[in-house]
């Protein structure tokens, strides 16, 4: 028996329908209809009553989402279980969103590659959104995100690895002002308003009734920091814990008093044991940060002083 077929089996049950189902999991309503009459002639079963609008499990599928949930997490916790313990083999499948892709990634996986040689790790990059789904439907063991804006689904779990204050940045040429002052009389470079940080920046900007001229909207630091740099504008941002957080002079002024923080932690599924290699990747993601963390809030205050 396929266990990809159990899994859509699993998602139809979660989402609802198979054209939920479908979207979930980024396939046609067709090629989830025949998954499951497939899995149904495999078993020689019916599972789903389909005399209703929306189809239902009946007394078998529901007997099967018992076993079918046991059987997935059974599967999946069988590369931990027969990889080496000493030292860490495989593949681990990550998603990171563009801030912490080029911040205090590159550093923790450089720390996990010598200590575990033979681990291989996979990086994919989207929006924090994008990356729990990705999460959620098991395409990626877990991803390096934002905190999420609102309650965390049931079945995921967030692993706290740094908190970073958001600045405002202006060219080294401005000279002091408040943050509010720089946003009301330059134009404003703004950070993806898609983006877990770029809604938190915009619900700060309306709480404070903070009217800005948008001039850009860009999803990477480094290039909203040159922009910048150059004269473009003014622009919030993700102060990260990394040695040099712009690629050029700024003048760096917290946003808000005291600074309005994004986390940056790991979202794994709940229902699976996360892998070890998983655990080892935060334990470098936090030793990172909190290398450079003292470093930072000393650059920080100097800056915004």
């Amino acid at each position: 028996m396929s266990v990809r077929l159990l899994k859509t089996f699993c998602v139809v049950v979660r989402e609802g329908s198979f054209a939920a189902a479908a979207d979930k999991l980024a396939l046609t309503q067709s090629a989830i209809s025949l998954q499951m009459k497939a899995l149904e002639q495999e078993l020689r079963v019916e599972l789903f009553d389909r005399s209703q609008r929306r189809p239902t499990l009946n007394e078998k599928g529901r007997a099967l989402l018992e076993r079918a949930t046991e059987i997935i997490r059974l599967y999946e916790g069988l590369g931990e279980a027969i990889s080496d313990v000493e030292d860490l083999v495989g593949t681990l499948s990550i998603g990171a969103i563009s801030t912490v892709a080029t911040g205090i990634l590159p550093d923790a996986l450089a720390r996990l590659a010598a200590a575990h040689p033979r681990l291989k790790v996979r990086v994919v990059h989207a929006l924090s959104a994008e990356l729990m789904t990705m999460v959620d439907t098991g395409n990626i063991d877990a991803a390096i995100v934002s905190c999420p804006p609102g309650e965390l689904p049931l079945d995921l779990t967030w692993h706290a690895v740094a908190d970073e204050p958001l600045v405002v940045i202006a060219p080294d040429t401005v000279g002091e002002g408040s943050d509010e002052a720089l946003l009301s009389n330059f134009p404003v470079i703004r950070f993806n308003r898609h983006a877990w940080a770029g809604r938190v920046i915009e619900s700060e900007l309306k709480r404070r009734k903070i009217i800005t001229q948008d001039v850009m909207e860009l999803d990477s630091i480094e290039s909203i920091a040159l922009m910048v740099g150059r004269g473009l504008g003014v622009a919030i941002v993700p102060y990260r814990t990394i040695a040099e957080p712009f690629p050029l002079p700024l003048t760096v002024v917290p946003f808000g008093e005291p600074p309005v923080l994004r986390q940056v932690g790991v979202i794994s599924r709940t229902a699976r044991a996360l892998p070890r290699a998983a655990d080892e990747l935060i334990a470098s993601l936090r030793a990172v940060a909190a290398e450079n963390d003292a470093n930072l809030r000393l650059k920080f205050s100097s800056r915004s002083a």
